[in-house]
């Protein structure tokens, strides 16, 4: 092995290992942070309250839809088996 290709294995080994530590470095910062008693900030309960707020108005949204669709399919469904009208222009 010459010394040329022994560079740019190590350029490559040591570029991939700084990748690696710096994705690790922004997933650990994107994490919540907590005190030193394990509880978390006032921003971050609020921020909490605040999506928990808001998935609780889509699941109201979400149960407002499904017995919207129950309706549709059942309205649909005697429709599909009264008899059909007669046409008055029609003999």
């Amino acid at each position: 092995m010459n010394l040329g290709s022994f560079f740019f294995m190590l350029l490559s080994f040591t570029g991939a290992v700084v990748i690696v530590v710096s994705v690790i470095a922004y997933h650990v910062k994107r994490l919540p942070s907590r005190s030193a008693s394990g509880q978390l900030s006032a921003e971050e309960l609020d921020d909490l309250r605040a999506r928990l707020a808001e998935l609780e108005q889509r699941d109201l949204r979400v149960e407002e839809l499904e017995e919207r669709l129950d309706f549709v399919e059942r309205a649909l469904g005697r429709a599909r088996e009264a008899p059909s009208l007669r046409n008055p222009s029609e003999k």
